[in-house]
C-alpha cells in the first residue's frame, strides 16, 4: 500500500488521451504493453511511501494548510519518455502552470514534516504513467507519443489517494484539497 497527492487531468484531457492511445494500442511498437487503464491515471505530486493508516488523520490537517493556494489553470499534457525500457509516461507542458505545480509540490515536504509520513526525495518528475512493458522496450511506443499535447486543463483540488498494488491495483481517493485561494 502507498500514499501519495496528485492531480487528475480534465475529462477532456483524458479523453483527448484515450483517443490517441487507443490508435496505438494497435501497432506493432505498442503490442507488448500493458496500457494504463484511464480510470488510474494521475499526476503524482508527492509520494508518501507506506505510512500506517493511522497517519492519514495528521497528513490530511496538514493537506488542508492548501486551501488558499489558487487553482492550476492552464496545464497540458505533453510529450513523452520512459524511465528505464518499461513505464512509458506522457510528461506536462513547461510554463507558468507547470510552475506553480512545482511549488505546490516542493512545499509539501514541508507541511508533513511531524506527521509520520516519510516523502520520497528523489527529484520530482511531474508525469502520467500510460503504459508499461511487459517485456522487452516501451521506447518505440514512447517515441510515438513525443509530439503528443492535450488540451489546456485547470484543476482545483488536489488529491490524497492511497494506492494498493497486485494483480487488481486500486487507487482509492482518501481526502481531496480544494484549492480555493
Amino acid at each position: 500500500m502507498s500514499l501519495f497527492v496528485a492531480v487528475r487531468p480534465s475529462d477532456e484531457a483524458t479523453e483527448d488521451l484515450e483517443d490517441v492511445i487507443s490508435r496505438l494500442r494497435r501497432l506493432p511498437q505498442a503490442a507488448d504493453l500493458r496500457w494504463q487503464p484511464a480510470w488510474q491515471w494521475h499526476v503524482t505530486v508527492a509520494f508518501l511511501g507506506d505510512p500506517p493508516d493511522d497517519a492519514d488523520a495528521g497528513v490530511i490537517e496538514r493537506l488542508d494548510r492548501l486551501e488558499s493556494e489558487p487553482p492550476l489553470a492552464g496545464l497540458r499534457l505533453a510529450g513523452s519518455g520512459c524511465f528505464g525500457r518499461q513505464i512509458v509516461w506522457v510528461g506536462l507542458e513547461e510554463g507558468g502552470a507547470l510552475a506553480r505545480l512545482a511549488t505546490l509540490a516542493s512545499s509539501i515536504p514541508r507541511l508533513l514534516r511531524g506527521s509520520g509520513v516519510t516523502i520520497d526525495r528523489r527529484p520530482w518528475r511531474p508525469h502520467l504513467t500510460v503504459a508499461r512493458a511487459r517485456r522487452g522496450d516501451g521506447r518505440p511506443a514512447a517515441d510515438l507519443l513525443a509530439d503528443y499535447s492535450s488540451p489546456p486543463w485547470s484543476t482545483d483540488e488536489l488529491l490524497l489517494i492511497r494506492s494498493t498494488g497486485g494483480p487488481r491495483p486500486e487507487h482509492r481517493v482518501v481526502h481531496r484539497v480544494a484549492l480555493s485561494g
